[in-house]
Order: structure tokens, then C-alpha cells, then sequence
């Protein structure tokens, strides 16, 4: 082997082990930064009180067990209103979260004091910040959803590419199809869109024009810092609006995305 020979040898061989070095602190940034998990978030919107409530709604399931519904359950959430008992139950749509309570009210805030540059608040004259009541008024005219949510880490990769019959998500879901999306995503990121059929019960005393909107969100994401931040993610949700009293189920329309973001391969 000549002279030229060695050098270029030597210096391929010194390339490859900065290849390997490289590949090796990559893949360790990777997993060092590697998270996953799952949330679930239910919201309940009314604009008069609703007496002897019970619902059944949607739970992420996998492998008929709910995990993050059962941390739900335990009282592990944010934002829980506290004369709401919850409990999973087997229905015959599958399992479900039942919401049980006595009355759930509607709650009004008050609008955001907004002020000029350099003027005075004269406090007479204007609402305090986070005035709350249960009925409509001039001083409370926004009305607030109650939203409760939790949210569990997963110990693996979680499949957002094709999570149904891989991962928890919303049941039942019925006649599920995919959809076009509105407009095209990027060329990095090509999600998947899915519409579906499922079911809510409801049961609640009200006055005959009390609207109501009821939705429930799921979801679970990867993300990770090679250099910058990445992630992808599924979301699954539905969503209905009902009108005055209830007493049984109701079928309502569900979105599933799918394979949303980045992916290294």
C-alpha cells in the first residue's frame, strides 16, 4: 500500500468513526428527550341549570380498559367541578364515562376590563376582573364552558400514524371513514382525516330552550430535540348540541386525525 493510498484509507476510516460518533449522539439526544402520552379533556356548556343529570360519554379505550379514563375517575384531573361524580361503566355501547350530578349550573364571567394608555380605573365603575355568576347579566355576560382534563405519560412510542386498534381512543366508533381534508397540508406533514358515528346519553330535567354543547377530546403525541423541538400527534374528538330536556342516547358525529407532524423516518 503506497503513500496515497494510506492517507486516504486513514481518512475514510476517520470520516466513519465521526459518522458513528455522530449517528451515536443523535440517537442519544433522541431518546434523552424522547416524550409521549395521552390526554382527555371533556367540556359541558349550558346556559340554564340542568337537574338530575347523568351522561354517558366516549372514554379513550384500548383493549377494553381505559387508563387515563380510570386516572379521570380518581379525582387526577384539572379543573374538576367538584359536585360531579364520575365512574367507568359498561354499557351496551362498550365502556363509558357516566357524569353524575344533582344540578350543574351555568357560569358567567364578566367582561376583561380593558383601559387606555395612561387613563385611571375608577373601581365603581366597572366590574371587577373574574366576576362569576350563574345567571346572565350586564356584569357577567360571558359564558364559561366547564372543561376538566387529564393526562397520562406513556412508557413507549405511541403509533399516531394508525392509533385505532394501537392506542386508546374514542368508543364506540362506528362507520368510520376517511375525509378530504380542507386544505392540503405541507409537504412534511400529511395527516389523515377520519369522520365517524358515535353515541352520547343524556338524562337531565331543563327548560324546553336550554341549549347545551357537550365535547370530548382525545389524544396522544410524541415530541422530541435533535437541535430543534419536534412532534406528531393523533386527535380524536366529538362533539353535539342538545336542546332542552333529555332522556336517552343520542348519535353524534366524531374527527379523528391522524399522523399529524414530524417524523424522523
Amino acid at each position: 500500500m503506497n503513500r496515497k493510498t494510506s492517507i486516504f484509507v486513514g481518512f475514510a476510516l476517520f470520516v466513519l468513526l465521526l459518522y458513528g460518533l455522530g449517528s451515536m449522539y443523535l440517537e442519544k439526544m433522541y431518546d434523552d428527550s424522547l416524550s409521549s402520552g395521552h390526554e382527555y379533556s371533556i367540556s359541558i356548556e349550558t346556559k340554564s341549570t340542568l337537574k338530575n343529570v347523568t351522561l354517558y360519554l366516549p372514554v379513550p379505550v384500548f383493549e377494553n380498559k381505559s387508563e387515563i379514563g380510570m386516572k379521570m375517575v380518581s379525582g387526577d384531573c384539572y379543573n374538576k367541578p367538584s359536585n360531579l361524580d364520575l365512574s367507568l361503566e359498561d354499557t351496551e355501547h362498550g365502556l363509558m364515562l357516566k357524569i353524575e350530578a344533582a344540578e350543574i349550573k351555568p357560569v358567567y364571567h364578566s367582561l376583561p376590563v380593558t383601559t387606555e394608555p395612561g387613563s385611571k380605573i375608577i373601581e365603581d365603575e366597572v366590574p371587577k376582573v373574574g366576576v362569576e355568576s350563574n345567571e346572565y347579566s350586564e356584569k357577567t355576560p360571558v359564558l364559561i364552558p366547564i372543561k376538566f382534563e387529564t393526562s397520562v405519560i406513556a412508557n413507549n412510542l405511541i403509533n399516531t400514524r394508525f392509533p385505532v386498534g394501537n392506542e386508546a381512543v374514542l368508543l364506540p366508533k362506528n362507520n368510520l371513514g376517511t375525509k378530504d381534508p380542507i386544505s392540503p397540508p405541507s409537504e412534511r406533514i400529511k395527516p389523515a382525516y377520519f369522520d365517524y358515528e358515535s353515541l352520547v346519553y343524556a338524562h337531565y330535567d331543563t327548560s324546553p330552550d336550554t341549549e347545551v354543547y357537550i365535547s370530548v377530546e382525545s389524544g396522544g403525541g410524541n415530541a422530541w430535540g435533535i437541535l430543534e423541538w419536534h412532534s406528531n400527534f393523533y386527535n380524536d374528538r366529538i362533539s353535539i348540541r342538545l336542546l332542552g330536556p333529555q332522556e336517552g342516547w343520542i348519535q353524534v358525529e366524531g374527527k379523528l386525525i391522524t399522523g399529524e407532524g414530524i417524523y424522523r423516518e
